[in-house]
């Protein structure tokens, strides 16, 4: 039997270029898939830049160099490139597992995903925020395993990257959810979702933070809040109602810890457990409120027990084999035996590998 406190790596694959995201499907028909975004930066090869040569000296100049004949040149721009990797886990009856990769589409360099918990016009349903601030659509349709794009909405036309995102639909089911966004520049998008078209329309842009504004999600039983992360270290609360004109609510933290709020009194956290590393992404446990998994970048993997009055957090399991920045994870929404924990797929930056 394997130490809980050390799970070994059941698979891995090398992902080509940078990975910093992980989703697996939460239906049931393809809960034995999961999306893996990546990240790469690549030179324009496409464009060749010089600065003009330099003058001609003049007649009476005694300046005999031939070096001032030399263009000067320019660096060229970067290209931000992006992979999003199908997978499908293969189990067998001696608890072995495979990781077989399905597809690989080229897209720009992908910064989150996320899957709506509702299936949208019967399709299992995946957001893209990508480089290009584009929010894209992608569906498993016909029961295929195949990703195939529906949609893409440009959230702004001035080099703005899309952060993050987060569906409304994960607890309330909707006729037209909503998909908020975050961008680089701090501003948050909301984006109504007509099922039957897959049509996307902006309803409301609003400018949260004064610098990057990494994460964005929705209050799933009051999808009248959102709450926002940035790079300025303020977590704040947001009301549609009031038009976000203002933040209902603002913490500062900028650290390496978990915390546990209770929206009905933002004073102080209920708890706060240290992790290290500096925390990047979290994943409540599938069925039980009690366990959250957490990416802490420089520190490994992390899945975090909390007592029954949210108290106090401890690591019960770390998963350390990644040699880089670890980012992307999430829990597989197959079912499993008893009180038994799901797999967990997860996967660093710089070493661009995927680890079960």
């Amino acid at each position: 039997m394997s130490d809980p406190f050390n799970p070994p790596s059941l698979g891995s694959d090398d992902t080509i270029y940078s990975a910093d995201s992980i989703e697996f499907c939460p239906f049931q028909s393809h809960s034995h898939l999961f999306a893996c975004g990546t990240y790469q930066l690549a030179k324009d090869e496409s464009e060749e830049e010089a600065a003009p040569a330099a003058p001609e000296p003049a007649a009476d100049s005694d300046t005999n160099s031939s070096d001032d004949d030399e263009p000067v040149k320019v660096d060229k721009p970067m290209l931000r490139l992006g992979r999003l990797l199908v997978y499908a886990v293969g189990g067998e009856s001696d608890d072995t597992f495979k990781l077989n990769n399905l597809e690989r589409i080229e897209t720009a360099a992908i910064l989150d995903m996320k899957w709506s918990h509702q299936l949208i016009n019967g399709n299992p349903t995946l957001g893209v925020a990508d480089a290009l601030g584009d929010l894209s659509l992608y569906q498993f349709k016909s029961a295929g395993n195949d990703l195939e794009i529906v949609t893409k909405y440009q959230t702004n036309y001035s080099n703005k990257l899309a952060l993050s995102l987060d569906w409304s639909n994960r607890v309330q089911t909707s006729e037209q959810p909503q998909i908020a966004v975050s961008l680089s520049n701090g501003d948050i998008t909301i984006l109504d979702l007509d099922p039957t078209s897959s049509t996307l329309t902006e309803s409301l842009t609003w400018h949260a933070h004064d610098f990057e504004a990494w994460i964005v999600g929705w209050n799933y039983h009051d999808i009248n809040i959102l709450y926002t992360g940035a790079d300025d270290c303020r977590l704040k609360g947001w009301d549609k109602r009031m038009d976000c004109s203002y933040a209902t609510f603002i913490s500062k933290s900028y650290d390496e810890n978990v915390l546990i709020w209770d929206t009905r009194s933002m004073r102080q956290p209920l708890s706060t457990t240290e992790t290290g590393g500096g925390v990047w992404r979290l994943k409540w446990h599938p069925t039980r409120k009690d366990v959250l998994l957490a990416g802490c970048m420089h520190n490994g993997f992390h899945v975090i027990n909390y007592d029954e009055g949210w108290s106090t957090g401890s690591i019960g399991s770390s998963f350390m084999e990644h040699a880089s920045l670890a980012y992307g994870t999430d829990w597989s929404y197959a079912p499993t035996k008893g009180d038994e924990l799901p797999l967990v797929a997860s996967c660093s930056f710089y070493d661009h590998l995927l680890h079960m």
